[in-house]
């Protein structure tokens, strides 16, 4: 943490010629002169005699800084990714101050490498992507010992290009180091489970036990005694709220378990029944069935004729043989094959937000009054659910809780997806970018898929990009619970919490 709090400061303020700070000056110049390189930068000299230094490569200047500041002040992440940094951001006099060592942490690895791209030379920006490269595979929740091998050994040449860029007054100890850091997880294990950010914000917690300054350390013990006992007692109290029982992050799970309850339309109603049949593992079979009856059916034509008659006609198919099979057949079915043959209620509820996957989504047009963004949507290739192996980037309009009777609910996110073909493209940094005036669905036709599983969701954010355009950049977002690397199986089908819970009790 403290690694990258040092090296994220000495990045920045050199980057942006912070007077103090940066890490060039006359006394490293000097330093290049008399070592016998870099000519480019040894100081030049006026005719009184006073010394001067060009501009370094590295360093911006006021058109780049303000393209940086800009995209930096117009940022807005996920809820509880991290603080406001765009308040940091002073564009009068393009500077930024008043960091903590988590901003420095989503500086160095999101939003210098994301917005620097305008800014500098383009060997720059790379060798700096690549050190935040390093540092977000080293803080990554799912590493593998060969993840950590190929950053050890990637590491070693972005120094070596770092070096080639900086002078020699940028490394000190703290540059040396990441190149130990990942030995040392190969050995210890996963950062987030050693680093200072969950000690620090436990300091809070004790520094707020205090209630006699002149012995904090009584006070400290005294608190945390009657929170333990507090603790201890409430978990033998089922029936009254505690911290071992409320749900989690409750400040923003206001909308999530009330709803409006409102009547879906035919359309909606049908795109929404169409993609739940296609993506629960127990309507499966019929699938595969009802495919092999449209290939017998057709037998010369295409594979695309096939899957445009599978797609249309399969829910009616799907009921029909159902019915059948439950007159003619002595073929157990099980409930929710049953229920899902017919459509589902018309009357549904309405949601605004929504936990699932261990990330908060939120609908667009909340997200329009609020300092941080909630509604980016991805969906991810899942070979499970023969999903496209291209991803879809979108964002958030609707969230609909969708029942077959009493116990079986589904919950839905209807978003805004960019066209993939149009509306997608990688700059050559690699960088993802999307544009939403190329949606892929403008009109809403019965044939449109609008809808995903909540349960298929992934979190990315939107980012402006430095040149100005109408393309966003994208960002994903890790998932912030650690509890899902295991549970994740268990919602393939696409069920709610909620209604697998009612499943179980029943």
């Amino acid at each position: 943490m403290h690694i990258e709090k040092n090296i994220c400061d000495n990045v920045l303020f050199s980057i942006l010629g912070v007077a103090g700070k940066s890490k060039d000056n006359l006394n490293s110049r000097r330093d290049l002169e008399l070592m016998g390189i870099r000519e480019q930068y040894h100081l030049k000299r006026r005719e009184s005699g006073t010394e001067y230094a060009d501009p370094a490569e590295f360093e911006m200047n006021n058109k780049g800084k303000d393209i940086f500041f800009s995209a930096l002040s117009g940022s807005r992440m996920p809820d509880g990714a991290a603080s406001n940094i765009a308040r940091r951001v002073r564009l009068h006099d393009r500077s930024i101050g008043g960091l903590k060592s988590h901003d420095n942490h989503i500086l160095l690895q999101q939003l210098i490498p994301l917005f620097i791209r305008s800014s500098l030379p383009e060997n720059v920006v790379q060798a700096l992507i690549d050190l935040g490269s390093f540092f977000k595979q080293l803080c990554s929740m799912d590493n593998c010992a060969a993840d950590l091998e190929k950053a050890r050994a990637h590491i070693v040449l972005t120094l070596c290009e770092l070096e080639k860029i900086f002078p020699p007054s940028f490394f000190d100890i703290m540059e040396h180091l990441p190149i130990h850091l990942a030995d040392e997880a190969l050995i210890a294990g996963a950062v987030i489970f050693r680093w200072m950010y969950p000690i620090e914000r436990y300091l809070l917690t004790l520094k707020e036990y205090v209630r006699n300054r002149a012995c904090p350390e009584a006070s400290m013990a005294k608190g945390y005694l009657m929170e333990e006992c507090m603790n201890f007692c409430t978990q033998y109290l089922n029936d009254v709220e505690s911290k071992f029982n409320r749900p989690a992050r409750k400040k923003n799970d206001d909308d999530i378990n009330k709803g409006k309850d409102f009547v879906l339309e035919e359309i909606t109603r049908t795109q929404a029944h169409r993609w739940i049949l296609f993506h629960t593992e127990a309507v499966t079979p019929f699938l595969n069935e009802h495919l092999i009856t449209i290939r017998r059916q057709f037998p010369a034509a295409n594979e695309h004729y096939v899957q445009r008659v599978h797609f249309r006609k399969f829910a009616n198919w799907f009921k029909e043989h159902v019915i059948n099979l439950q007159r003619t057949s002595s073929v157990l079915l099980s409930e929710e094959v049953i229920a899902l043959s017919n459509s589902p209620s018309p009357s549904t509820k309405r949601l605004t937000s929504y936990n699932a996957n261990g990330f908060f989504f939120r609908v667009k047009s909340l997200d329009n009054h609020r300092s941080t963004q909630n509604s980016g949507v991805t969906l991810q290739a899942d070979k499970n659910l023969s999903i496209d192996s291209s991803p879809y980037y979108g964002r958030l309009t609707d969230i609909i809780k969708i029942s077959y009777g009493i116990d079986i609910k589904y919950v839905l996110f209807k978003c805004d997806w960019v066209n993939p073909a149009t509306g997608i493209k990688l700059d050559h940094f690699n960088f993802p970018l999307v544009n939403f005036k190329r949606l892929l669905y403008k009109n809403d036709c019965i044939g449109d898929e609008p809808f995903i599983l909540a349960s298929q969701a992934h979190q990315v954010w939107y980012a402006l990009d430095p040149s100005g355009q109408e393309w966003l950049n994208v960002v994903d977002m890790p998932s912030r619970d650690l509890s899902l690397v295991q549970t994740n199986n268990t919602e393939e089908a696409g069920i709610s919490s909620e209604s697998m819970d009612v499943e179980m009790d029943d």
